[in-house]
């Protein structure tokens, strides 16, 4: 699969992203949540104080069990 540039929309920079197990308290469970589309990434930051729009150039790893939403071209990576 070839790489792609994804975003990410909170209210801290990530240098290296983790998809941890843990509380699941996200719409889809835990794992983390990115788009293809930068205006998403920036109206989801824009909900905190401090809105940062993270952007990662990956490729994907076809171990992950991945969610694809194509109405909203948006990504949930889970472990």
């Amino acid at each position: 699969m070839g790489k792609m540039t994804v975003y990410h929309g909170g209210y801290t920079v990530i240098q290296k992203p983790k998809i941890i197990l843990g509380k699941n308290t996200k719409d889809f469970g835990p794992g983390f949540y990115c788009t293809i589309i930068r205006e998403q990434a920036e109206r989801w930051a824009r909900r905190y104080d401090t809105p940062v729009v993270n952007t990662y150039t990956v490729r994907m790893d076809t171990g992950l069990k991945i969610l694809e939403f194509k109405e909203m071209i948006s990504f949930l990576l889970a472990a």
